[in-house]
């Protein structure tokens, strides 16, 4: 059996290679054009589209206490509090279009691949163990998520695009996922889950294997777009 210090050891060590993995991947978007940078961007856009959705049926399967209330306060901030001009998924699409990603793209434009990848989270997310589930959506949905976010936003800087057009760019998404508000988000979902993993030392084994799924899925997810936007920018060149 897995301890809790054995799996924060092994999530510890999976986000730094995952830092590094996805930092030397994300180094393209420094120099990569417009165009694919908008395809990378706007494949990203259905995870944002679909998070709430799962992280909705986890919240409703965890029991009472601190971790449920922590989770169901998070869906509440991806749904803007009430206000759909708050909700993360518009100050995507804001991000997008500012960008110059036509509004007819936003929901017409997913790999269909990415699409059955996210129905299967949700589906596992109904379907299996509620640790499981926190490991898979928790802690991948949140913790992973912000690795790529934070990635990807240094590199875009960096792009002379971004640099020549930064005071037009709605920044309003980045300004909240790349701040100290998501690192405090992250750092409350650890002592949470270490609250019931110290409740549940049994669960630890369901809590490991959902994050591996959610790591694994990430890398398939990431390797989708940069297959997309491999082919967008050879058929540029050609």
């Amino acid at each position: 059996m897995t301890t809790s210090n054995e799996f924060w050891t092994m999530a510890d060590q999976t986000r730094l290679e995952t830092e590094f993995l996805i930092d030397e991947k994300l180094q393209y978007l420094q120099s990569a054009p417009l165009e694919v940078i908008q395809q990378i961007c706007l494949q990203y856009r259905y995870f944002t589209k679909n998070y709430p959705d799962t992280l909705g049926v986890l919240v409703s399967k965890i029991p009472y206490g601190n971790f449920k209330c922590l989770m169901a306060e998070i869906l509440a901030e991806e749904l803007g509090n009430g206000q759909l001009e708050n909700a993360h998924l518009k100050m995507w699409d804001d991000f997008l279009l500012s960008i110059g990603v036509s509004q007819d793209e936003l929901d017409n434009s997913a790999i269909p691949d990415n699409m059955a990848l996210l129905e299967d989270l949700l589906e596992l997310t109904k379907n299996e163990s509620t640790l499981y589930a926190v490991g898979l959506r928790g802690m991948g949905g949140e913790c992973l998520c912000q690795v790529y976010l934070s990635a990807m936003h240094k590199y875009m800087l960096k792009n002379p695009y971004f640099q020549k057009n930064q005071s037009d760019i709605n920044w309003t998404f980045w300004d909240i996922h790349v701040g100290e508000a998501d690192i405090i988000h992250n750092q409350l979902v650890r002592q949470a889950i270490n609250n019931m993993v110290d409740a549940e030392p049994e669960s630890v084994d369901e809590l490991t294997a959902g994050y591996q799924k959610a790591k694994e899925s990430w890398g398939v997810y990431w390797n989708n777009i940069y297959d997309l936007a491999r082919t967008k920018q050879m058929s540029m060149v050609n």
